[in-house]
């Protein structure tokens, strides 16, 4: 019983070892799921280099000022970002309208419903013969 109490606790470390060290390509992926878990329970960004300044900002400038061409990734990072402000605002002025042709049935609704209503009382006696 005490050897399998012993045993249980090492064989646990070696197979998150040996986990841990099974690649593919050359990257661990266990490895990257505890990153990622350890990082969401310290409330911690996901992955640090996605952005920032040394991702976002030219490695250089030059002196007299002229523009400096974009990395090797931050074209393709600009060109993502613009898809994603294209949808954002695709999906805002959808939603916009969404809510205007509800906001418009309902009220169609309520005057078609009070028309009926107004319809069905109508004045009798001298109050029609007054008119």
């Amino acid at each position: 019983m005490l050897a399998q109490n012993i045993m249980t606790p090492n064989l646990r470390i070696l197979c998150n070892l040996s986990a841990r060290y099974i690649t593919r390509r050359n990257v661990s992926l266990s490895s990257v799921c505890l990153d990622h878990k350890w990082r969401r329970e310290g409330s911690l960004p996901r992955n640090p280099n996605k952005s920032g300044p040394l991702t976002d900002l030219p490695d250089y400038t030059f002196m007299d000022g002229s523009v400096t061409p974009l990395g090797s990734n931050q074209k393709k990072r600009l060109l993502q970002q613009r898809d994603l402000a294209a949808k954002i605002v695709t999906m805002s002025s959808e939603m916009d309208f969404a809510l205007d042709r509800y906001n418009r049935i309902q009220d169609k609704e309520a005057r078609d419903r009070q028309a009926l209503i107004d319809s069905k009382l109508k004045p009798k006696g001298h109050r029609l013969l007054a008119k």
